[in-house]
């Protein structure tokens, strides 16, 4: 299947890394200028028990210190479930390390799994082809006029949103008539590292594997072995949970059926509510972590507001109050920080800070339907003041 990435963000950016291995894929952007550029996203990962070079057992020498990975933990790196190997890169760099769990969790130091080659081009190079879907990592009414007609130019068979906010699907609908619309829930963690972050010189594929770069799995073509430095500010690393979907998708069932077929394991039909319903529950702690300046410690003190947030949000979905309890709460989320294997508690700061306008989004659209809505009102107005 020809899948397009619009966006050369960190979802699209790791969407297409995640794609590669059965599918020919591309992202495109306004900015890739006529000869395209290549990004290098890097795959973040514990042991694997899909690789069969894995570290036996998984288990590691942890050392915990700030929140980061520590030490050389050096071992053979998997690529993707069906995919090659690649040589481990570890390195010391904000946003490209994962985070040390505790010594009593069982997870192996992080490390920094087999880089893959993406292509991002531009939108007149990719109405030269056809593609049989194309996902939108921008809202739909949130892309430019240019965008919109190049899209409809293309004529994709499919349509996805990564865009969870109520109502986005029919808006999508609206936008690109007579294409068949679905809903993508991501099912990994991606972050793209903010310009100014050191760039990472990486090897293509076919260098040897006592180089210290680290090995890079490309997409429809062998690498050259010369060194490729990533562009500042376009490096993205991304984690997945090894044998999971990548996303979840919901939508009309003939054109959940279509992709299903087609993409397999990739995407796993859902209940349009398993996909709307979870942002009810976790947005608005979210926006509590945007509140407290992205601290999480500053978050797990402060979880009674969010709590109320959620179970108004909840309502709306569901119709029936069902309680979200702040010490519910906590236990997640001191879960997350021991399950997965990137350092979280930085990672959400950093990430929502850069979405506060769609958590502000949803939060308005739950609080008009919700009966009460104060707490989704409460946290609406404290992200209102932040741009104040």
């Amino acid at each position: 299947m020809r899948v397009l990435f619009q966006g050369a963000g960190a979802i699209g950016i790791a969407g297409a890394a995640l794609f590669t291995d059965g599918h020919e894929v591309a992202v495109v952007s306004r900015t890739a200028g006529p000869n395209g550029r290549a990004a290098f996203p890097r795959r973040v990962s514990t042991f694997d028990p899909t690789d069969p070079g894995g570290v036996g057992g998984g288990h590691g020498s942890c050392r915990q210190g700030g929140g980061r990975a520590g030490g050389n933990n050096r071992g053979a790196t998997g690529g993707e479930t069906g995919g090659g190997t690649g040589r481990e890169n570890e390195r010391e760099t904000e946003g490209a390390e994962g985070r040390q769990a505790s010594a009593g969790s069982g997870w192996s130091v992080t490390r920094v799994a087999a880089t893959r080659r993406v292509t991002i081009s531009d939108w007149a190079a990719a109405a030269d082809g056809s593609w049989d879907l194309i996902v939108l990592t921008t809202r739909p009414d949130d892309l430019d006029a240019e965008v919109v007609s190049a899209i409809r130019d293309i004529s994709p068979a499919f349509i996805a949103t990564t865009s969870q906010v109520e109502g986005d699907l029919d808006r999508a609908r609206a936008v690109f008539p007579g294409t068949q619309a679905v809903i993508f829930g991501p099912a990994f963690l991606s972050e793209r590292l903010d310009p100014g972050a050191p760039a990472e010189v990486v090897r293509a594929e076919g260098s040897r594997a006592g180089d210290a770069d680290g090995g890079v799995r490309t997409s429809g073509g062998h690498g050259s072995g010369a060194d490729r430095e990533a562009e500042p500010g376009h490096e993205v690393t991304f984690w997945a949970p090894a044998g999971a979907p990548r996303f979840f998708v919901a939508g009309p069932s003939t054109a959940v059926r279509a992709l299903v077929s087609r993409l397999g394991r990739l995407v796993l039909p859902v209940p349009m509510e398993a996909v709307l319903l979870p942002p009810a529950v976790f947005i608005p702690f979210v926006a509590e972590l945007s509140v407290r300046n992205g601290s999480w410690v500053a978050l797990k003190s402060h979880l009674d507001r969010p709590a109320k947030a959620a179970s108004e949000a909840v309502r709306t979905r569901l119709g029936v109050q069902v309680p979200v309890f702040g010490s519910a709460a906590h236990v997640v989320l001191e879960a997350v920080e021991r399950i997965v294997p990137i350092d979280v508690t930085n990672y959400a700061g950093r990430h929502f800070a850069r979405h506060v306008g769609q958590s502000r989004d949803m939060l308005a659209g739950w609080a008009e339907s919700a009966d009460p809505a104060h707490a989704l009102r409460e946290l609406v107005a404290a992200l209102d003041a932040l741009d104040d």
